[in-house]
């Protein structure tokens, strides 16, 4: 290492990836690597010559010209996806489920959907002993007595 601070693994690397000419070497780092190689030719001289010598074959490759047509050839063949006015029913059913049925929000909604349906059948169904049923049904969750007055229980008494 010199007092660059540049080593020789990365004055190889430099040439691995930059080619021969140090003019084409990251200019924070080209004059560290140069006065390495000066100090140390032996070092980098099969890495230069193999770098130069494909430096050479690509400045000698003919350039490529771009089909400037390609583009709208490409785009012309490509297939265009019909495009028809939304019934309602399509535009809710994009709403609610935008990423198709495998969206968590669809199992959400059709739970809803259900409890919706479910509740309102049982409610409109309602008779006096379907209510008590209700109140038989609270009291058993929340540890209740049927026979205790609801009012004295929230007062306290």
């Amino acid at each position: 290492m010199t007092d660059t601070g540049m080593t020789a693994t990365r004055v190889l690397e430099l040439i691995e990836a930059y080619g021969g000419a140090p003019d084409t070497w990251p200019e924070a780092e080209r004059a560290g690597a140069q006065a390495l190689i000066d100090a140390q030719p032996e070092v980098f001289e099969a890495a230069l010559l193999e770098a130069c010598r494909l430096d050479g074959l690509i400045a000698v490759r003919p350039e490529v010209e771009p089909y400037t047509d390609l583009y709208e050839r490409i785009l012309d063949d490509a297939p265009m996806a019909e495009v028809r006015g939304r019934s309602g029913l399509a535009w809710f059913k994009s709403l609610i489920l935008p990423q198709g049925i495998r969206w968590p929000a669809g199992a959400a909604f059709a739970s809803l959907m259900i409890g919706v349906v479910g509740g309102y059948a049982y409610a409109s169904t309602g008779t006096v002993e379907s209510f008590d049923q209700i109140d038989q049904a609270y009291g058993s969750s929340f540890d209740l007595d049927a026979a205790d007055d609801w009012l004295n229980r929230e007062e306290g008494a």
